[in-house]
């Protein structure tokens, strides 16, 4: 598969405090990585890093010619008194695609409240969007920070749905996750983080379930 993003030895470092040493890793096109780690492992920052909203101290970060990355980091950002179909349009880079936008609203089953101000979105309500905003002008890498977050059990379906919708299309994903469980049946690789250091890189997620009590331990 194309390798879309590489990343290479990066180092990061904050206050002469070390977050990230020597990461090594990359994102193919059509597929999807786990991030995994405990509380503070570095995945935010690492994401961070790779869509250039903190600098790097050591290494590189090397994206495809012509790779459009969107990330959904944290809560999403959105403005209080517009509607959800008011962000989509107004972050859509094709205003002819409204058929795009339909299929994002109906695929993450946005109908009974996308047309209502977020100031009044649940948590739940605001992630959907955040996901539809990141997947809406069809970007070649997409980053999700923790987005199960506040989710519940039919929006986390919605949401693997979405994304193995948008991966049959070539799109490449990088998910964190503090939860293995939650990356079941949904990632092609899992990367795994300790204190800012990589200590794992499994190729074959299948076999998850029968190491993950020894992944576990390796993070504990």
């Amino acid at each position: 598969m194309e390798n879309l993003v590489n990343v290479k030895n990066i180092s990061v470092t904050f206050k002469r405090k070390i977050a990230l040493e020597t990461i090594d890793c990359h994102l193919a096109k059509g597929e999807v990585v786990g991030l995994v780690g405990p509380n503070g492992a570095g995945k935010t920052t690492l994401m961070k890093a790779m869509i250039g909203f903190i600098p790097v101290s050591k290494g590189e970060i090397q994206q495809a010619k012509d790779t459009a990355m969107e990330a959904l980091i944290e809560q999403p950002g959105l403005y209080p008194f517009l509607s959800g179909w008011d962000h989509l349009q107004l972050f859509s880079e094709n205003q002819q695609i409204k058929g795009e936008l339909d299929r994002l609203i109906t695929l993450l089953d946005m109908h009974e409240f996308i047309n209502k101000k977020t100031k009044d979105y649940s948590l739940g309500m605001k992630q959907r969007l955040g996901i539809a905003l990141a997947l809406l002008n069809r970007p070649q890498v997409v980053i999700l920070d923790e987005p199960m977050n506040g989710l519940d059990p039919y929006s986390v379906k919605l949401l693997k749905k979405a994304i193995l919708t948008y991966k049959e299309n070539g799109t490449a994903f990088l998910i964190s996750s503090h939860i293995l469980s939650e990356l079941e049946q949904l990632v092609d690789r899992v990367i795994l983080l300790k204190a800012g250091k990589l200590v794992e890189n499994v190729e074959h997620p299948e076999l998850l379930e029968n190491f993950e009590d020894d992944l576990l331990a390796k993070l504990a």
